[in-house]
């Protein structure tokens, strides 16, 4: 088995399934994005702890990783939070496929960010999932999956440390069913469905003119470990990074955030 990605799900993955006696003959990353706290340095350590090979690699498709996963045979790949689209070329390398973690209630909330727009658009739960990779994004038979609830006091935060906590299971599950039935699924995966988009820093200025609601929800999904929702006073940016709504107990007549 191989590993391919970033971030502290994928490091938390490798190390749980290391422990239950799962070995991996490679690890895969690419340079860490800003807001995860597991780098390029992490992975490397990992990788000569577990006795696998590293790669910091962009691009997979290189003759010098095509030939290590050839002539090893290996059978699965796990990845979260690859940068890149993988094409079918690789995918067909692995005779039970690459299982991905993907976050969003699929067939909707393909794509990026997917935890954050969940909380912009009212979700009152989100699944984590592990899918067979496939050509079209997020499509794949879903293997394994775990609802995550959200109510008015989730943050995007909260959702990444649940999932970090329930990944890691969901993998185990997903390869112990594959490898005793390789035609199984828990759900048909579908090319079908809603697509999320990334979310750019100036997405998270707040609209004083919205809802208190909105404003609420765009906090909560904008907070740490992302650069946080962020309006200006006196020229100056203040960025808030939790918030509660609060209603007065007496009306009154004002410009909205005042």
């Amino acid at each position: 088995m191989i590993a391919i990605g970033r971030s502290r799900l994928l490091y938390s993955s490798i190390s749980y399934l290391w422990d239950k006696g799962y070995s991996f003959d490679a690890i895969i990353t690419d340079t860490a994005y800003e807001e995860y706290d597991v780098k390029e340095s992490d992975f490397m350590e990992l990788a000569s702890r577990v006795g696998a090979r590293f790669f910091l690699i962009k691009n997979l498709s290189i003759p010098e990783v095509i030939d290590f996963i050839s002539k090893r045979k290996i059978d699965i790949a796990i990845s979260v939070n690859w940068g890149s689209i993988i094409d079918s070329s690789f995918i067909s390398l692995f005779k039970n496929g690459i299982f991905n973690l993907h976050l969003g209630n699929l067939p909707n909330y393909k794509g990026n960010a997917t935890p954050n727009w969940a909380i912009i658009s009212g979700e009152k739960f989100i699944y984590v999932n592990i899918h067979k990779m496939d050509i079209d994004v997020d499509s794949g038979d879903i293997l394994s999956r775990a609802k995550i609830e959200i109510n008015n006091d989730t943050y995007v935060a909260d959702i990444l440390s649940k999932t970090c906590n329930v990944g890691p299971l969901l993998f185990e599950e997903a390869i112990k069913q594959t490898r005793e039935n390789p035609n199984y699924f828990l759900e048909a995966g579908s090319k079908k469905g809603l697509r999320c988009y990334p979310r750019l820093p100036e997405y998270s200025q707040i609209n004083w003119m919205d809802s208190g609601e909105n404003i609420h929800r765009l906090i909560r999904a904008s907070s740490q470990p992302y650069s946080g929702a962020y309006t200006f006073f006196d020229n100056k940016k203040i960025i808030i990074w939790r918030a509660n709504i609060v209603k007065p107990e007496n009306p009154f007549l004002a410009v909205p955030g005042h």
